[in-house]
């Protein structure tokens, strides 16, 4: 349950994504997950996260597709006031 999955594209428009990759399970915690673009300045793509206390999280990019992102680092709290992250 709760289960993220990484869509890598590969830049050809009749076939613009290679196959899903799991990235894992338990996102269901969250209300709002937004992939970004880089955020911390290291090349790589990060993703956001909201928890429903509004809990925000940065989960660092990694470049490598077994495993894409690095443990979650907080952001703050009351997120939750906002309706949506994007």
């Amino acid at each position: 349950k709760g289960g993220l999955w990484l869509y890598r594209g590969t830049g050809n428009t009749s076939a613009p994504f290679l196959a899903r990759t799991s990235i894992g399970y338990g996102w269901n915690i969250y209300n709002s997950i937004v992939g970004t673009a880089d955020l911390t300045g290291d090349g790589k793509a990060d993703l956001i996260a909201r928890d429903s206390k509004g809990g925000l999280w940065l989960y660092r990019g990694t470049g490598n597709t077994s495993a894409p992102f690095l443990a979650r680092t907080s952001i703050g709290y009351g997120w939750n006031i906002y309706n949506s992250l994007i």
